[in-house]
């Protein structure tokens, strides 16, 4: 492709989605061409807010000569067939986390991009917030010195009528979970990024403050990495509010920690502090506690796939945080410690006898 913009075809209008179209809105290297959602009404308002076409048939558009990329941000359970179909159809796909809700899928969907000739990113914009950038660089470099562990805590607020609101959301045949992989994988993606290789982990979750689900609001795991640090996770859905996200990760000579969007970086009894900085040509675009960094990822993939290169977050990397997550379902379901990489199929819920979500929610 020359100097042209990617012309992009959006899979799934809901809320995520208008940070995807608000980003493209101003990106220098993508268009959004098409907004396509099985609700009209909500692709025709994408459409008329972002001059774009609308559509509901995306089995339809991937098939189209004048779409290059698609990005997807529909329920999880689709991210999958929709990422395989499009690479397929010799699209390139940047979609939602989590990538899929197996392992088998994501490695299909690794495999589609790369047999097609496309190129395959997953979001996880956090990665490249000034904080995130600025703490990799201190656990790269050495300046903390060889790691010694980690902690990490999530605790945000999903009342009982966002899942009644939605037909997908708290099932675990949907969305594959709860607060472990719809909130906290974004942190636990951090806390591996910045640790290394994971080798085991042992969790527990819980459903203790949501009468109409059955799948996690509540969490905690103990991860053990390849250089023998452990990090503690801690995750609920139920705190009164959506507080800042907090990972700290210790060193031999110092520590780092990160609050919401600030990294504070201590060695021996200096700290420097690391903030955002406010990018007059990217305004919000979602809620502050999502991080700020969606329109930086869509531009670097972009630039990426112009360039021929791997994108920064590519289905490899995109593909970590999700098995840790389901190593954690693995092990609070067999009530042991759980090797990495998973090499078993992921247990049912009803190993635990946790009740069907239909029966929950018809008592």
């Amino acid at each position: 492709m020359e100097l042209d913009k990617f012309r992009v075809a959006l899979i799934g209008c809901g809320r995520v989605a208008r940070v995807h179209a608000g980003a493209l809105a101003r990106s220098p290297e993508a268009d959004l061409a098409v907004a396509v959602d099985i609700r009209r009404e909500r692709a025709e308002a994408f459409a008329a807010q972002y001059g774009c076409e609308a559509e509901t048939d995306w089995e339809k558009v991937i098939t189209r000569s004048d779409i290059d990329a698609v990005e997807i941000c529909t329920p999880h359970y689709l991210h999958a067939p929709m990422a395989i179909a499009a690479a397929k159809a010799g699209k390139h796909v940047l979609t939602e986390k989590p990538m899929a809700l197996s392992v088998a899928d994501a490695d299909a969907m690794i495999r589609a991009a790369e047999e097609n000739g496309v190129t395959l990113g997953v979001i996880f914009q956090n990665r490249y917030n000034t904080a995130s950038q600025a703490a990799k660089q201190a656990v790269d470099t050495g300046e903390i010195g060889a790691i010694r562990g980690a902690r990490a805590f999530l605790t945000w607020n999903r009342s009982d009528e966002y899942y009644s609101h939605s037909d997908w959301k708290g099932t675990w045949d949907k969305e594959g979970g709860g607060v472990l992989i719809d909130q906290a994988i974004h942190t636990i993606d951090l806390v591996q990024w910045l640790m290394g290789p994971a080798v085991e982990l042992f969790a527990t979750y819980d459903t203790r403050n949501h009468e109409i689900i059955n799948v996690d609001d509540v969490a905690e795991a103990t991860i053990r990495f390849a250089n023998g640090a452990l990090a503690s996770l801690y995750a609920n859905c139920y705190y009164p509010y959506d507080a800042d996200v907090f990972v700290e990760i210790v060193g031999e000579k110092g520590l780092i920690r990160i609050l919401k969007d600030v990294a504070y970086i201590k060695v021996g009894n200096v700290t420097r502090t690391v903030e955002p900085v406010a990018d007059p040509d990217q305004p919000t675009l979602g809620p502050g506690y999502w991080g700020q960094s969606h329109a930086k990822q869509i531009n670097d993939f972009f630039r990426s796939v112009r360039a021929g290169e791997r994108p920064y977050i590519d289905g490899y990397e995109g593909k970590k945080a999700m098995e840790l997550v389901l190593a954690m379902y693995q092990s609070a379901r067999k009530g042991q410690w759980v090797k990495l990489p998973l090499t078993e199929p992921l247990l049912p819920p009803e190993v635990k006898g946790l009740k069907p979500v239909a029966a929950r929610a018809g008592e």
